[in-house]
């Protein structure tokens, strides 16, 4: 018995031998793709100590984040209490968490982040969602790979180019950073900071400003689809405005609504009725020159530099009142403002049409001098003649129609005329 069985094993040893011996690049393709994992894994393992220790970017401190302060308008009050206009890089009025509407925070957390409550700042199991709906299937609805944590490291500390590794590297950071802004801050003060982050459409940042230019409302009172409407633009400002692009914006102000209502936030009846209702705007907008008192704060901003130069911060640097947040109070007093204001645009108005009689037909320059003058001057020249245009060319472009807002005392007007005829209307 002994005999047969090993008279067995030589010839199944004698196949196996065989076998590998017709076969053998098998066992190479094995080695090679386990050399090759092997050098995955090594080249991923080093490739993630050297940003998790700072050698592409630098990796904020919890130091660091504990004092977090993003760039924040100053504000100029009258002496009765009314806000007559901002210096800002960034027009941004930072809000308090229960200043924010549930409707915003319910949005933006069923919109971007379902599972935020359920994560410390890294969530796989949506990365792989991610993956495998946006990426394959193209749903729309899906959602961002990254959580709401990841995203205010992205607003606040952005992504240097790193160029084919930027995206790698910005990724792996802010995963790195999300995990320890998660022990810092709880999932609310998250949220708030996000909100007080995250740019709105029109160079606007933050859910306070957004909600005034809008719908010209506190961010406490936004309804469910003005707060759906207000998110949904987040994925692309300028293609989801919903002053430019209303029916575009209530596409996907709809899809947020869709969302919501699938995390629970709003019923079935709600979100069906809702998602009948227009875009309605309140819309108003400001800039550095809106508001009242124009020449009165350029005045205050001039002297702001003298009276700061006495003051610091708490770190010691020089405050700066374009990005610092500071409440300047005036002696001027709005009403009394507004009614001079309203006075000298009346009378403006009267002269510019006692003007223009005196002038019809005729220009109130010699010669055409004047205006090419000032077409050199002017940032679009400037931008042309740098792209290398020639004069001739830069000329034709400036004499060409192109729809164009001008001022007039009853208020912007669209028309379509010429840059150099712009020009001609200003002068």
């Amino acid at each position: 018995m002994n005999t047969t069985f090993a008279a067995y094993k030589d010839r199944y040893l004698d196949e196996v031998n065989a076998f590998w011996e017709r076969h053998r690049y098998i066992s190479y393709v094995f080695l090679a793709i386990g050399a090759i994992g092997l050098l995955f894994s090594l080249f991923a393992f080093v490739f993630i100590m050297m940003v998790r220790l700072g050698a592409y970017d630098e990796i904020p401190s919890r130091t660091d984040l504990r004092s977090i302060q993003n760039f924040t308008a100053s504000e100029v009050y009258s002496s009765d209490g009314k806000l007559m206009g901002k210096f800002y890089v960034e027009n941004r009025i930072n809000i308090d968490y229960d200043d924010i509407s549930e409707n915003i925070v319910n949005a933006l957390v069923a919109t971007e982040d379902a599972r935020f409550y359920d994560h410390d700042g890294v969530d796989l199991r949506s990365m792989f969602r991610v993956a495998i709906k946006s990426i394959l299937l193209s749903d729309e609805s899906s959602g961002g790979g990254s959580t709401i944590s990841q995203q205010v490291v992205k607003n606040i500390y952005g992504r240097p180019d790193h160029g084919a590794l930027t995206l790698p590297v910005s990724k792996l950071r802010e995963m790195i950073v999300a995990r320890r802004l998660e022990k810092i801050y709880t999932k609310p003060e998250i949220i708030n900071l996000y909100l007080n982050t995250v740019p709105f459409s029109e160079n606007i940042y933050g859910i306070r400003v957004a909600a005034e230019r809008f719908y010209n409302k506190s961010a406490k009172d936004l309804t469910v689809e003005e707060a759906a409407t207000l998110i949904g633009s987040l994925k692309a400002t300028t293609s989801y405005n919903p002053r430019i692009y209303p029916n575009r914006s209530a596409v996907r102000r709809n899809t947020i609504i869709n969302l919501m209502r699938n995390n629970g936030y709003i019923d079935a009846a709600q979100a069906d009725s809702l998602k009948r209702v227009p875009i309605m705007l309140a819309y108003s907008r400001e800039s550095n020159n809106d508001g009242i008192g124009t020449y009165i704060r350029e005045h205050i901003r001039t002297q702001l530099e003298d009276i700061l130069k006495d003051y610091r911060r708490p770190d010691g640097r020089p405050y700066d009142p374009y990005t610092d947040g500071l409440k300047i109070y005036t002696t001027i007093d709005s009403r009394m403002q507004t009614m001079a204001e309203e006075s000298v645009a009346e009378h403006m108005k009267e002269l510019q049409a006692d003007f223009d009689k005196h002038w019809k037909g005729s220009k109130p320059w010699k010669s055409e001098d004047f205006i090419l003058k000032a077409m050199r001057q002017s940032e679009r020249y400037r931008v042309l003649k740098d792209m290398g245009w020639v004069e001739d060319s830069i000329i034709k472009n400036f004499n060409k129609p192109v729809p164009t807002m001008v001022f007039t005392y009853d208020g912007e007007k669209e028309l379509r005329m010429s840059p150099m005829d712009s020009i001609r209307y200003y002068k």
